[in-house]
Parts: structure tokens; C-alpha cells; sequence
């Protein structure tokens, strides 16, 4: 799968990986911008969709994030980022759920999303919580891999840009630890994030 090319450093600290690009031209010193263009910092803070009219809840590194019964099939993490840099409007958003033993993406997703200003007034965008379809589907369950899901630590790497101005990104990368949802869906769900999944191993389809 292709990788979303992120700083090694932030890949072992959860801290963010940000292209310093800019909106405006760069004067050089006899006052000629020369056509050069620049954008502010696109600065990402990791986090995920809940639940229904919850705003995105921000992650740090070694946080839990939920994994939840998907509508589309298995069960999903539906992540995103507050962003500056960015306007309202439409951005694109890319993600991978990694395995940190061996480097090796399990599940991946772009999409174009709806971004809104946050609420706290600081100016940033995030997703608009009104609909899990503004984040992005990390369905790691069923998983076909070798390696657990829930309970364990992965490396989740976002990466989120201007549709119109690809440079324009910026990206990060958080350890979570992805935790099946309590419910009615709980032990099926963690039947389903265990390794080597096959047909009806959980029994009934969803």
C-alpha cells in the first residue's frame, strides 16, 4: 500500500509532521516575488469520530480509540484532525493503520471530506461531526492480517490537504490502541479484530 511519506521522528513520538508551505507570494530582496508562492504551516492534531453529535475527540499518543460496527460492514475507526492552515470548505484527507513491528500499512483510506471551523474560536478546521462521513474509514475488522487489533498498540498516520493545492498538507503520526466499543456488538467485534479472520469465523454475517 502506498505510504503517506511522514517523518521518521514523528512516526516514534506522535508528534506533528507539518509541509510549511504558504497563500502568499515570497519577495525575494530586490522586492520580486518571482512568481514564488508559499502557504502557512497546514499543522495537524490527530483524533476521531465517537459517536453522533460528539465533535472530533483529539488523541495522544497511547490513547484508546474506538472501534465501532460500521453500517458498510466489519468495524471501523473513523479518524481525522483539527487542522491550521487549512480553510473551511472541502479537504482531502488520507490515513493507514501501521504495524509498528514491521512498517507494513493493514488497512488505508482517502476521501474528500466537509471541514468546518472549530468551535473552540482558535481558527482551526476539523471535521463536521454531523456525519461520520466526513472522516476517514479505517475498517481494520475483519482482520486478515497476523497481528491483534484490539487491545494493541498501532501507529496511526493522517495526512490531510487543499483538493486544489496537493502541497498545500500537512500530516502526522500517534500510537493508539484500537478498543472494541462496549455494546451489543462488543464480543463479536473483538472475535472479528483477532489475526487469520475467515468466512463466518464469528459466526452469522453482520
Amino acid at each position: 500500500m502506498r505510504r503517506l511519506g511522514l517523518l521518521a521522528i514523528a512516526l516514534s513520538t506522535g508528534l506533528p509532521a507539518c509541509t510549511a508551505r504558504a497563500g502568499k507570494e515570497d519577495p525575494d530582496s530586490n522586492g520580486d516575488s518571482g512568481g514564488a508562492t508559499s502557504w502557512d504551516p497546514v499543522v495537524l492534531r490527530p483524533g476521531y469520530y465517537k459517536a453522533e453529535t460528539f465533535p472530533i475527540t483529539l488523541l495522544s499518543a497511547g490513547d484508546p480509540i474506538t472501534v465501532r460496527f460500521a453500517s458498510q460492514g466489519g468495524y471501523a475507526m473513523f479518524v481525522g484532525a483539527r487542522a491550521s492552515g487549512l480553510a473551511p470548505g472541502t479537504a482531502r484527507v488520507a490515513s493507514e493503520l501501521v504495524n509498528p513491528e514491521d512498517g507494513q500499512a493493514l488497512v488505508s483510506d482517502a476521501r474528500a471530506i466537509e471541514v468546518v471551523e472549530s468551535a473552540d474560536g482558535s481558527g482551526d478546521i476539523e471535521p463536521d461531526f454531523q456525519s461520520s462521513s466526513n472522516f476517514s474509514h479505517l475498517v481494520p475488522c475483519p482482520n486478515y492480517g497476523t497481528r491483534p487489533v484490539n487491545g494493541v498498540e498501532w501507529i496511526l498516520n493522517l495526512k490531510m490537504s487543499d483538493p486544489e493545492v496537493e502541497a498545500r498538507s500537512g500530516s502526522v503520526s500517534v500510537r493508539v490502541i484500537p478498543t472494541c466499543a462496549q455494546g451489543s456488538r462488543y464480543l463479536k467485534c473483538l472475535c472479528e479484530c483477532e489475526p487469520n479472520y475467515y468466512f463466518a469465523k464469528c459466526g452469522a454475517q453482520h
